[in-house]
């Protein structure tokens, strides 16, 4: 229970709980711009605008400039798609497709998605 200036909270221990043993949320470390897509599979892209060192994008050799255009063979329609792909991935690996410069070519990044349970 946290009481401060007369106002007080209370978070049951189960739910907290729950919380703790779940595993960590996955981050792949870049920051994005949603982009439109023009050409003959015109859409979304998820434009990379800074890459965190040691991110698991970092060892994924993805860069800045690259656009993130689907993941598992599936377009991204938003932002919100790249999340999903993220907390829904089940193995181990995650594969991305992207854009890199000018090229119209899709190419792939294996991510590894290895997560660990908060510490209390």
């Amino acid at each position: 229970m946290i009481i401060s200036g007369g106002l007080g909270l209370a978070v049951p221990s189960n739910a907290v709980h729950r919380l703790l043993a779940s595993p960590q949320p996955f981050e792949l470390g870049v920051s994005l711009r949603p982009v439109r897509i023009h050409g003959p599979a015109p859409g979304i892209a998820l434009l990379v605008l800074e890459i965190a060192e040691g991110s698991a994008a970092e060892y994924a050799s993805l860069r800045v400039g690259d656009s993130l255009i689907g993941s598992g063979g599936k377009r991204f329609a938003s932002i919100d798609d790249l999340r999903d792909a993220l907390d829904g991935a089940t193995g181990e690996h995650l594969t991305l497709q992207f854009l890199r410069g000018g090229d119209t070519k899709h190419r792939e990044a294996v991510i590894r998605v290895a997560r660990a349970p908060l510490a209390a």
